[in-house]
């Protein structure tokens, strides 16, 4: 798939996510949903996958972050989940 019809493809779904106001979360999660989809394009993975990850790494540093999007488009319902720690945090939790 060519570059311009990527940028298009993204485009289009960030019309269904709404901008925030400057230096929001919300705007974050625009502009690292930009980039993952586009990293995801290209490995095939969905619309819904590149939402999910974006905004699980989002709710790493704010979990109270109740992010904005059209359900309907990506067809999906993002709740946060009882996340496993992650490996490093395991690995000092062992020490202790």
């Amino acid at each position: 798939m060519k570059r311009a019809e990527i940028n298009e493809i993204i485009k289009q779904e960030l019309e269904y996510i709404p901008k925030g106001s400057k230096g929001s979360t919300q705007n974050r999660l625009r502009f690292q949903y930009s980039a993952s989809r586009r990293k995801g394009i290209t490995k095939g993975k969905t619309r819904q996958e590149c939402l999910k990850e974006t905004i699980d790494q989002l709710k790493t540093n704010n979990p109270e972050f109740q992010p904005e999007f059209d359900k309907n488009f990506f067809n999906t319902t993002i709740t946060q989940e009882s996340k496993q720690p992650g490996f490093l945090r395991r690995l000092l939790r062992i020490g202790n």
